[in-house]
């Protein structure tokens, strides 16, 4: 679960910094969506805030630029 959402927050942050396309926003999605259930199952409410944090910021983005 950790692995897959860190590796797509990787690759979503190189896609966005390298400006390819708007591509990056899906990555960032699937990478807080992963961590969110990390944090849940570690019930680390800090985690939980921020990644929730994070997912609300991802869609609005998707959603912008879709």
């Amino acid at each position: 679960m950790e692995r897959i959402g860190t590796l797509s927050g990787i690759i979503g942050a190189l896609l966005v910094a390298l400006k390819i396309g708007n591509i990056g926003y899906p990555f960032f999605l699937i990478s807080s969506l992963f961590l969110m259930v990390s944090a849940l199952k570690g019930k680390q409410s800090n985690y939980i805030a921020l990644q929730g944090t994070f997912l609300i910021c991802n869609i609005i983005g998707l959603v912008n630029y879709i």
